[in-house]
């Protein structure tokens, strides 16, 4: 049930599961501040141990008042998978709490700390028809502020920081005239916010408080009754819209944004239907639909460009799908773009699992994109762990209803990022080959595999720590460091980290594994160890084995030890140290503690050469 009566009659029942899952479906962060609310105080009565909730400590440092924006905000957490505690400071005490490291806000030991202020807190104050070498200084003064507090929070405390840059305000006194001079209380916050993003150190990412306000509506977006009243910054009826978003930036930073978007065909990516109109028959690139399909597919590969991997799953003769990308004039979207193209008569919800198979990724990893209502209801009942949002009737409005959901949030870019669909593409060219042979061995001398190893180092650095906080189902350890924790223990002689690439015939797979390894005594412990799936069954973990070992005898350690925390999404890499030949010391529940005797360690045989 996903009426509100429902929701309550389940959650009174005591299912606790079914009142989320409804709550989940019911729930739109445009809806207003009373109905938040009552859905956040039903939130707060469900027992969470069944809700499968990843346990979050958030900061919120704020300069004004946020604590009923923090109950909407807790809801909007949880829909991301998340049970937030969430700590505030007494009013007015942020710099006081990040400056003191006795303060409450480090006892509390949080995982993310939000600094949200508002235009109000940028102090930047020049007289009209200031010289732009005053402005320049006024602006960076600002920008040093800010920096000042992530380094004093940084030495303190391995969190990941947020920083809202300025909303800037509708209302001004030179009209027009703000655009044309650069010392206008709307230049002056313009440029601060392009300044702050050029200073943001590893660590550090914004939420872009002045986008959601643009969004939301500049002349809704602040009441000024509130904010004299009771230093509310922003409209209530805003408070939805600002934790949502929020939330999928936390989801990201945490590795549950989307990895996959699955595209229908026909009445999805062009008008018509290929198979009985023909090319010349569908609406693409001309007319008012034309020019919708075709922008819908911009929206895609600009997605594809960003490190979204691009799938097809249509109800077609696999000849007439793949002619409109081969031949078709108007067509944005060509094969290459394409990680995995699936054309035939199965019903979608096998063809897209089959597809994450392919790409050796979860099925909560993928939105799936379709206008038949009656295809994505199918999907939902059969794989309710796909995301399906709802498409509109009408096609110009297609890439604002997926934008809508911030389903692919990321807080980095990487060159890696750029080139990711390529990889998958191979990657399904090396799936297709395995079954051509018999032998895993053989199949894997064929691909004539070199992988690359090496320290992280400054320049490795983003992606390891990008890979860290992305990966989930080869994760043993669940551990997420953002780069400023990772660079810090790197500085500490007891810790190694050692990044692998590798390359076959089919091309070049990018950084793939990360290990941390922490020397405790005469052990080396495995903090943490991630790897791409879209590895798996080559041999790489039994190479990456190999060298840990190297690296623990060269730190002086006797034995290499490793753990696993199982979660939801790692049942993956259970067996994987007996598999590697580590003997179980410990097992706590499912947490399990393995050892290998280095000098009882034979080399593990892999058809993966050293470059």
């Amino acid at each position: 049930m996903t009426d509100w009566g429902g929701i309550k009659a389940r959650a009174a029942a005591g299912d606790a599961k079914g009142a989320f899952a409804g709550l989940a479906a019911l729930a739109r962060h445009e809806d207003d501040f009373v109905t938040q609310r009552k859905y956040a105080r039903l939130l707060d009565k469900l027992p969470k141990d069944g809700l499968e909730l990843r346990p979050l400590k958030l900061a919120l440092l704020a300069s004004s008042t946020t604590d009923h924006f923090a109950e909407i905000l807790r809801l909007w957490l949880a829909l991301e998978g998340f049970d937030a505690d969430i700590f505030q400071p007494s009013f007015g005490q942020t710099a006081q709490s990040v400056l003191d490291p006795a303060s409450d806000l480090y006892a509390f030991a949080p995982d993310m700390v939000w600094f949200f202020g508002n235009w109000r807190d940028v102090r930047i104050e020049v007289a009209p028809g200031a010289g732009r070498a005053e402005v320049d200084a006024a602006i960076e003064a600002a920008v040093a502020e800010a920096a000042g507090l992530w380094h004093a929070l940084q030495r303190h405390a391995p969190a990941l920081i947020v920083h809202n840059n300025a909303d800037i305000p509708a209302m001004d006194v030179f009209g027009h005239l703000e655009a044309n001079v650069p010392w206008s209380r709307r230049s002056l916050l313009r440029r601060y916010n392009l300044a702050l993003a050029d200073a943001l150190p590893p660590g550090v990412s914004l939420f872009d408080l002045e986008h959601v306000s643009s969004c939301w509506g500049k002349d809704r977006w602040t009441d000024s009754r509130y904010w004299y009243h009771s230093k509310h910054a922003f409209a209530f009826d805003a408070a939805g819209t600002l934790a949502f978003q929020f939330a999928r930036l936390a989801g990201a930073a945490k590795g549950l944004a989307k990895k996959c978007l699955v595209l229908d065909l026909d009445n999805t990516l062009w008008g018509g239907v290929i198979g009985d109109d023909g090319m010349d028959g569908i609406k693409l690139g001309n007319g008012a639909a034309g020019e919708a399909f075709a922008d819908f597919q911009d929206y895609a590969r600009e997605l594809k460009e960003r490190g979204v991997i691009l799938a097809v799953c249509s109800k077609n003769e696999d000849a007439n799908a793949r002619e409109p990308f081969e031949h078709h004039p108007a067509m944005r979207l060509r094969l290459d773009d394409i990680a995995v193209f699936r054309a035939n008569w199965n019903n979608k919800a096998d063809n897209i699992r089959e597809i994450a198979e392919t790409l050796n990724i979860g099925l909560d990893s993928v939105v799936f994109v379709d206008d038949n209502p009656a295809e994505r209801s199918l999907v939902r009942d059969f794989l309710p762990m796909v995301t399906v949002p709802e498409l509109p009737e009408d096609p110009a409005l297609y890439a604002a209803a997926l934008h809508r959901e911030r389903l692919f949030e990321t807080l980095s870019f990487s060159s890696e990022d750029r080139v990711r669909n390529d990889y998958y593409r191979a990657n399904a060219s090396r799936s297709e080959l395995r079954h051509a042979y018999a032998d895993l061995g053989e199949f894997q001398r064929s691909l004539t595999m070199v992988a690359a190893v090496g320290a992280i180092d400054s320049f490795h650095l983003p992606r390891a720590a990008q890979l860290i906080n992305k990966s989930n189902q080869f994760h043993l350890t669940t551990t997420r460091y953002g780069d400023a924790a990772i660079k810090a223990m790197l500085e500490d002689p007891a810790w190694q980290g050692r990044h692998f690439s590798l390359k076959d015939r089919f091309g070049d797979n990018g950084l793939i594994a990360v290990v941390l390894l922490h020397r405790q005594g005469g052990d080396a412990l495995v903090d943490t160890w991630v790897m791409s799936c879209r590895v798996l069954g080559r041999g790489m973990e039994e190479f990456i084995a190999n060298d840990l070992v190297q690296t623990a005898r060269a730190m002086g350690c006797r034995h290499l030890i490793g753990r696993y925390i199982p979660s939801k999404k790692n049942k993956l890499v259970a067996g994987l140290y007996p598999r590697l030949g580590f003997t179980l010391v410990e097992d706590r529940d499912g947490e399990t503690v393995w050892r290998l005797d280095l000098d009882d360690a034979p080399p593990l045989t892999t058809f993966i050469a050293r470059g």
